[in-house]
């Protein structure tokens, strides 16, 4: 025991107290003006061309998918025949908005339900467009747009089978 006493050190050189320094209190306005007022003029230069690059991403030029989807939308009765003529399948995955609406099991009355699925036809492509141009807009890669299209007409066609398979 008088061995581990001889090691420890003296009390005196360990203060027991701490030092507490005051805190200023600091509204986060004044601290966001301390900051902006650190950063060099160099990045806050860059900031600004970031954001305004960002700004012009919205331009015409990313609405390209839309304009695509506008002008494939002239070809939409066509390829609806021959998806017709290969199979059921090939119809829920190249038109599910279509097929969705003709199903009255999603709460739409019959009238509407014989008009519903030629909008559908028509509206569905640019619609695919609208979802491409907002993945884009997210920083997207255009292979992720569009697996992520291919998940949601996959996803579409999953509900139209449990639709058809729960009405029997």
């Amino acid at each position: 025991m008088s061995q581990i006493a001889a090691t420890m050190p003296e009390a005196k050189y360990r203060s027991i107290k701490k030092q507490a320094k005051p805190v200023r209190s600091i509204r986060t306005s004044e601290f966001a003006q301390e900051l902006k007022a650190l950063k060099p003029v160099k990045q806050q230069q860059e900031s600004k061309a970031r954001s305004e690059k960002i700004k012009s991403k919205f331009g015409l030029t990313s609405m390209w998918p839309i304009a695509v989807g506008l002008f494939l939308t002239g070809f939409a009765p066509e390829w609806e025949a021959m998806a017709n003529q290969v199979g059921v399948w090939a119809m829920r995955f190249a038109f599910p908005y279509a097929l969705l609406a003709t199903h009255r099991e999603i709460g739409i009355d019959a009238q509407m339900a014989t008009v519903l699925p030629q909008m559908a036809l028509y509206a569905q492509l640019p619609l695919d467009g609208v979802l491409a141009t907002v993945m884009l807009a997210r920083n997207k890669s255009l292979k992720a747009t569009v697996v992520q299209l291919l998940l949601v007409h996959a996803v579409c066609a999953f509900v139209l089978w449990l639709i058809t398979f729960s009405a029997k």
